[in-house]
């Protein structure tokens, strides 16, 4: 099944060996049946396995380099750099469960929320959480470039979402490892997308020297999406008043902050940007603490909440990760999606409450005292 394509490759959802064979044993059972008793338990055991939807482990992201292109260069080198790096195994980066350099493909673990471009809205209009998820990429980016490494394309596209407050960076095809006697563009190449790419860097054809800023300015782009909902951002201007986070928001709590932020990442010249997203991931952290609400986001990313009876504590999640599924109906009484939510407890009156996992900050219903 097609999950999207690039540039220079496509990709596709594909199944683990072993569940492949699975299916495969399950369906000749089933066929043999045909000409047999249907009721028997290797039977209804073979239906049990083909009917049931694949578990995430047992999928995977295949992504073909099928596609030559004469301005850019060779897919194999694209494939080759992606695959180093991912082998690496840093925190925050698709596992990669295989790969082939000569037949031009690698496999990725599977997200099944997808990219966040294709579901943009997902964090729009919330400053809490957009900066409590967008953290995860931060200190992502931040390990890489103390390796040295400058992933250059860092957009919406290429980072998926892995869970509420969790993402993971993607596609490392024209990453930049500062050590590396080789490039993965050819000379008159631009180095990364030119909706998310600094203006600086946007020379029409290949920069000699790529730097961390470079990431920083596609982060605040990136931050910028979340917060906003949109797509793009043309060039610096998020103090414009058709995109000032402020302004689309009015009244909504950590704007002023968000864009305080943006003001250090995207700007029109390389010198006035964060020099490192570890000094950038410095200040999501301070920003934080500084948010102006009674939700506050911890450094794993994890949203605590003032307590509605003592007004002391603070919810705080059950150590067992207990999970629920609320059954909700609508005013005739017929059945509305179930929603999954979190128990969460005060750890002062141990008051306890339901949190939807999408919306972790409205209690939807008390359950004891």
């Amino acid at each position: 099944m097609p999950l999207g394509a690039g540039g220079q490759s496509t990709v596709h959802l594909v199944q683990s060996p072993e569940r492949s064979a699975e299916l495969d044993e399950a369906c000749s059972v089933i066929h043999a049946a045909t000409h047999g008793p249907s009721d028997t338990p290797s039977f209804i055991e073979a239906m049990r396995v083909s009917l049931r939807p694949n578990l995430p482990s047992e999928l995977g992201a295949l992504k073909v380099f099928d596609k030559m292109r004469e301005e850019g260069a060779a897919p194999i080198a694209r494939l080759s750099r992606e695959i180093q790096i991912l082998s690496q195994g840093y925190q925050g980066l698709p596992k990669l469960l295989a790969s082939n350099v000569d037949e031009k493909w690698l496999i990725t673990e599977y997200f099944p929320q997808g990219s966040l471009d294709k579901s943009i809205s997902f964090f729009a209009g919330d400053a809490s959480r957009s900066l409590g998820a967008f953290r995860s990429i931060v200190e992502t980016v931040a390990h890489l470039h103390k390796e040295s490494v400058i992933h250059r394309d860092i957009k919406p596209a290429n980072v998926f979402i892995a869970g509420e407050q969790s993402l993971v960076l993607g596609d490392f095809g024209i990453a930049h490892k500062a050590v590396a006697t080789e490039r993965v563009t050819i000379t008159n190449e631009r180095v990364g997308p030119w909706d998310y790419m600094p203006q600086w860097a946007d020379t029409g054809e290949r920069l000699e020297e790529v730097t961390p800023p470079f990431d920083v300015y596609m982060l605040g782009k990136l931050l910028w999406c979340m917060v906003s909902g949109r797509l793009r951002l043309p060039r610096e201007w998020h103090r414009n008043s058709r995109y000032d986070l402020a302004m689309l928001f009015p009244g909504q709590k950590g704007m002023t902050i968000v864009n305080n932020i943006l003001d250090l990442c995207l700007s029109d010249e390389e010198s006035k940007c964060l020099p490192t997203a570890d000094i950038l991931l410095e200040v999501i952290d301070q920003a934080i603490t500084d948010l102006p609400s009674n939700l506050s986001i911890n450094k794993t990313g994890h949203i605590t909440m003032t307590c509605s009876v003592c007004q002391r504590g603070t919810y705080v999640e059950m150590t067992d990760g207990g999970r629920v599924e609320i059954n909700r109906y609508n005013e005739n009484n017929v059945p509305k999606p179930a929603v999954k939510a979190r128990i969460f407890s005060c750890n002062i009156c141990t008051h306890e409450a339901f949190f939807s996992l999408q919306y972790p900050e409205r209690a939807l219903s008390a359950l004891r005292k």
